[in-house]
C-alpha cells in the first residue's frame, strides 16, 4: 500500500545526540519532514538516542487537529509504505502525521539471519542460531524496544507538535500501541480508531485464540468448497506438514484482503491429503513473510518488542524450559483444532523469546478501560487477529463502537466499507 505523495527521504539512525529536538529536512510538497530525537533509555536522557523520521501535513491549523497513523508489525515503518488509504475529506479536516517507530525503517534493527529465515512472520519457527545472533548483535539495547517506549515517543511527538490531544488510528499491532497510549495518557487523546485489534492486555504467544478461531473462518471463506478445508488442514498437521507453515499461509492470504477467498488453498490442501502436495508446497513457498526486507518489517524489532511486551509461561520463573513444558502439557487439544500441541509449541514468539535475554519487561498502565470515543473495526475472516479480540476490547472500553466487516480480512481500512466507517466516525 502506498500513498505516493507522502514519500520522504529521511534516514533513521541511532546517534549520541545531546539535543532531543526535531530538525527539519527536505520533504514532499505539502508536507514537512523532521527527525525526532528520542532517548534510547528515558532514564538516561543524555545517553544514546534514536532519530525517528516524522512526516506531517502542512495544514497545521486543521480544524479537527492531528490524526496520527500507527503501523503494524511490530516492525513496520510508516513513511516508506503507508498501511492506510485515507479519505480526502479526512485529510482536509485533520493534519495527517506519521513516524517510523523506534527500530523500524531504513536505519532500523537489521538482524540478517533472522530476517532471512522468518522475515515479517508471526508464526514461522526461528532457527536458534538466528535468534542468538540477533541478541548478540543488540546486546544491552535489546530491552529498549517495547511498546511503552514507543508510547513515550508518541507523547514526545505530541509535545513537539504543540497540540493538546491526538486522534490515533492504529492497525493490527498499531491498535495495541494506540490502546496503550490511550490508557497511559487518556487526557491527551481525542479519539481512537482500532483496526484488526490486538487486545490491550496482550495475547497468548502460543496462538491458541487464533487456532480456535480458524475453523469458523475457513468455512466462512470457503462457502463454495466441495471438500472440508478444516478436516483437510487437521489431517495435514497430524501427518507431518508444519502447522506453523500452514498458519503462515492462511494468515498472509487474509492480509489486507477484501473478501479473502483463500484462493486455491482448500483445493491444494485436499490434493496434498490425497498424495499430491506439489501445489501446497508451491503456495507455502510463495505466500510467506520469509525474506521480507528489514526496512519493510524488521524481524529484529519484531522479536525485541514481542519478547518485552508479552507474558510467557516462564515469566518470572527460573527454569524457562520446565515452565514451557508444563504449560504445553496443560493445553487442551480440542481448543487447538485443527492445529495441534506441536504447532503451539513451535510458534515464533515461543521459540524466539525462549532464547531471548531476560531484559526489561514492558510495564503497562494501571487503567484498564479505554475512553468513550473509540471505533473498533474488524474483518470477520481475519486469520491474523481473531474477531474475539475486538469483542474483548469493546467490552473493556467505556462506550466503544464495534464495526464488523463481513467477509473482510486483516487490515479493514483497505476495504471500502471499512474506510467509510472511519470517515463517518472521524467527521461526525
Amino acid at each position: 500500500m502506498r500513498f505516493s505523495r507522502l514519500l520522504c527521504a529521511v534516514v533513521l539512525a541511532c546517534t549520541a545526540c545531546s539535543s532531543h529536538q526535531p530538525t527539519d529536512t527536505s520533504c514532499a510538497e505539502g508536507f514537512t519532514c523532521t527527525t525526532l530525537h528520542v532517548p534510547l533509555d528515558r532514564s538516561r536522557p543524555d545517553g544514546p538516542s534514536l532519530d525517528l523520521p516524522v512526516i506531517a501535513a502542512d495544514n497545521a491549523n486543521a480544524p479537527r487537529g492531528v490524526l496520527l497513523l500507527l503501523t503494524g508489525g511490530p516492525g513496520q515503518p510508516a513513511i516508506p509504505a503507508l498501511s492506510h488509504n485515507v479519505d480526502p475529506d479526512v485529510l482536509r479536516d485533520y493534519r495527517l502525521v506519521m513516524f517510523d517507530q523506534r527500530g523500524t525503517g531504513a536505519g532500523g534493527l537489521n538482524c540478517p539471519a533472522l530476517q532471512d529465515t522468518v522475515g515479517g512472520s508471526d508464526f514461522l519457527t526461528p532457527p536458534a542460531e538466528a535468534v542468538d545472533q540477533c541478541t548478540k548483535q543488540l546486546g544491552a539495547n535489546a530491552g529498549y524496544y517495547g511498546t511503552p517506549d514507543t508510547v513515550d515517543d508518541i507523547e514526545q511527538l505530541r509535545q513537539f507538535l504543540k497540540v493538546d490531544r491526538l486522534t490515533l488510528d492504529g492497525t493490527s499491532y498499531g491498535s495495541f500501541t494506540a490502546e496503550q497510549y490511550g490508557l497511559k495518557y487518556p487526557d491527551r487523546v481525542q479519539a481512537l480508531v482500532l483496526d484488526s485489534v490486538v487486545p490491550h492486555k496482550g495475547f497468548d504467544p502460543m496462538g491458541v485464540d487464533l487456532m480456535a478461531a480458524t475453523s469458523a473462518v475457513l468455512r466462512s471463506a470457503c462457502k463454495a468448497c466441495t471438500t472440508d478445508p478444516v478436516a483437510d488442514l487437521a489431517w495435514l498437521v497430524r501427518h507431518g506438514v508444519s502447522g506453523t507453515d500452514l498458519m503462515e499461509l492462511l494468515s498472509v492470504s487474509s492480509l489486507n484482503s477484501v473478501n479473502p477467498t483463500l484462493d486455491g488453498i482448500p483445493a491444494a490442501m485436499h490434493a496434498a491429503r490425497n498424495g499430491d502436495d506439489s501445489t501446497l508446497k508451491e503456495l507455502i513457498q510463495r505466500t510467506t513473510s520469509k525474506g521480507l526486507p528489514y526496512d519493510q518489517l524488521s524481524a529484529g524489532l519484531h522479536m525485541a518488542t514481542l519478547c518485552s511486551d508479552l507474558r510467557f509461561p516462564w515469566s518470572g520463573k527460573p527454569d524457562r524450559q520446565a515452565a514451557l513444558d508444563d504449560a504445553v502439557r496443560r493445553l487442551d487439544p480440542k481448543r487447538l483444532y485443527p492445529y495441534d500441541v506441536a504447532t503451539a509449541r513451535a510458534q515464533l514468539m515461543i521459540q524466539g523469546c525462549l532464547r531471548w535475554p531476560a531484559a526489561r519487561v514492558s510495564a503497562y498502565p494501571a487503567a484498564q478501560e479505554l475512553l468513550p470515543r473509540t471505533l473498533i473495526l474488524h474483518g470477520s475472516n481475519d486469520l491474523f487477529c481473531p474477531l474475539d479480540w475486538s469483542r474483548w476490547e469493546q467490552a473493556h472500553a467505556k462506550a466503544a463502537q464495534l464495526v464488523v466487516i463481513p467477509g473482510s480480512g486483516h487490515s479493514v481500512q483497505r476495504d471500502p466499507r471499512g474506510r467509510q466507517a472511519v470517515r463517518t466516525f472521524l467527521l461526525h
